[in-house]
């Protein structure tokens, strides 16, 4: 997941960054940090983020231009990307 993804799925789903830290359990200020370049989010954290806007109905897209897009109805949830696993999420 990337900066840009990140921001494209809160705009999608009309979340702020605080909404987010509530949704994922991380720190806020992570979240600017991560959004601004200054520096990732720990490989735990990354997957907290990602799941709770999965969860929300965000697909994130691979290739030459990641992005992120509303889930069409009906279609499955594709989970954690195997790039993204931790012993915190494999469960």
């Amino acid at each position: 997941m990337t900066a840009a993804q990140l921001r494209r799925a809160r705009e999608l789903l009309g979340w702020s960054e605080d909404d987010l830290a509530l949704r994922a359990n991380v720190d806020a200020q992570g979240i600017r940090a991560f959004e601004a370049g200054r520096y990732p989010p720990a490989p735990e954290q990354r997957a907290a983020i990602r799941g709770a806007v999965v969860a929300a109905g965000i697909e994130l897209t691979d290739g030459a231009y990641p992005d992120a897009r509303l889930r069409p109805d009906g279609a499955p949830d594709r989970g954690i990307h195997p790039s993204e696993l931790t012993t915190e999420n494999d469960r």
